[in-house]
């Protein structure tokens, strides 16, 4: 055994020192990443699930949300929301997507009391809009796929969801909302979002 030799000694202390920075990066950007995902969250999604991959659970965590004042609205996204949906806003959020980009969040009635929520570029691109409707306005087959994966769970609320050409209906639960499409084909199962005040 030649622990005295120098030369056979300093490469074993230079593998454990190796060895030392090694786990203290990998710690360093776990920790990184931890506290970077909680700060700029991006969209989740699942596996599909079914036999056809027809259903896709998935977990909404989007950006970060913001309440602002409806003065902060920028006029072109404000009348694009008002001109696409009819309705009286009084609440607006701001979401800084994972992306960078900006998408404002407006809230509020249209002329049938009912609610309707507007997602809008700041250049007045409408991205979605979300309406608050009755349950006779949803088709039979729309709401037997919510039933098929949620039978004991009370509505809250049912929305229809407009978004680049295509239409869904959303049915509110306690922590969740299942979004179904048209055809009842294609079935979502997102959490609820929590936003930053």
């Amino acid at each position: 055994m030649e622990i005295n030799n120098p030369k056979k000694y300093k490469p074993t202390k230079k593998v454990m020192m190796f060895y030392t920075n090694t786990w203290q990066r990998i710690l360093i950007v776990i920790g990184m990443a931890i506290s970077t995902s909680s700060i700029y969250p991006c969209n989740v999604q699942a596996q599909s699930l079914g036999e056809k991959g027809n259903i896709l659970i998935a977990q909404n965590l989007g950006g970060i949300v913001r309440k602002i004042p409806l003065e902060e609205v920028p006029l072109t996204t404000m009348s694009a929301a008002k001109t696409v949906t009819n309705a009286q806003f009084n609440q607006a959020r701001i979401e800084l997507k994972s992306d960078g980009s900006l998408i404002y969040i407006m809230r509020g009635k249209n002329q049938q009391g009912f609610q309707v929520e507007a997602q809008v570029t700041p250049s007045g691109t409408i991205i979605q809009v979300d309406e608050q409707i009755d349950t006779s306005a949803v088709p039979e087959i729309a709401v037997k796929a919510f039933k098929r994966w949620a039978p004991n769970d009370q509505i809250i609320s049912i929305w229809r969801s407009t978004r680049l050409g295509e239409l869904y209906y959303q049915f509110v639960i306690q922590d969740f909302w299942l979004e179904v499409a048209t055809d009842g084909n294609k079935v979502m199962i997102y959490r609820k979002k929590v936003n930053i005040t």
